[in-house]
């Protein structure tokens, strides 16, 4: 079944959401984002060999013309209805850097039937928090949400002690943005009271057993 797609601005998602809801579309499926803050934009300076296959449209030091290749060589498929590789990326359809999606579906609690689906979507730009929270249209909105800024350090105006649901709380930064650095380290954190003796961690390296 085809969705019906919407986009609404960020400050206004609450209302159409609400609206939504009393339409018939009782159920939150899924709530994930999009960062285009990199969307067709060449990496500065050498790049990695997997960046490399995953976007050889934006690699201006290819050996050889990726001209008619079917994507298997370089690890990326067409992009869709374009005929080939060199094809020129489409504009990105947002204006700001992130695009929070909101996938309901109209379902027919006798028979169990789905009536009919709907993504919303949504410009959020990057800073303060605009996006108001639908856990109260939604309970599962609570987790959803807190995986968007686990992910994507997009926040909620009526959210503002929400909890990573992923990562730990001493993580730093949110590993789904563009600009993550990819050889990041992160800290490792045991438990306050220690490891206990013979727990696998980690935190620390094993010593190889000596065997006489």
């Amino acid at each position: 079944m085809n969705a019906e797609q919407r986009r609404v601005p960020a400050e206004k998602a609450f209302e159409e959401l609400a609206k939504l809801k009393g339409e018939g579309y009782n159920v939150l499926v899924d709530m994930t984002a999009v960062d285009y803050s990199a969307w067709g934009k060449a990496p500065k300076g050498d790049v990695s060999d997997a960046f490399k296959r995953a976007h050889p449209m934006e690699c201006a030091d290819l050996t050889h013309s990726i001209a008619g290749a079917t994507g298997e060589e370089y690890g990326t498929p067409h992009l869709p209805g374009r005929p080939t590789l060199d094809e020129p990326r489409p504009a990105a359809p947002v204006s700001t850097r992130f695009d929070v999606v909101y996938r309901l579906m109209k379902l027919d609690l006798q028979s169990g039937e789905d009536l009919g689906r709907v993504y919303l979507h949504c410009d959020v730009p990057e800073g303060a928090p605009v996006l108001r929270s639908v856990k109260s249209l939604w309970p599962i909105a609570d987790w959803l949400e807190r995986e968007v800024w686990d992910m994507f350090g997009i926040g909620f105006v009526d959210r503002p002690d929400i909890k990573r649901l992923l990562l730990y709380e001493e993580f730093q930064g949110h590993p789904l943005r563009k600009d993550y650095p990819i050889t990041k380290r992160q800290p490792l954190i045991g438990p306050k009271e220690g490891e206990p003796p013979g727990n696998p961690s980690f935190n620390h390296v094993e010593q190889p057993v000596k065997y006489e």
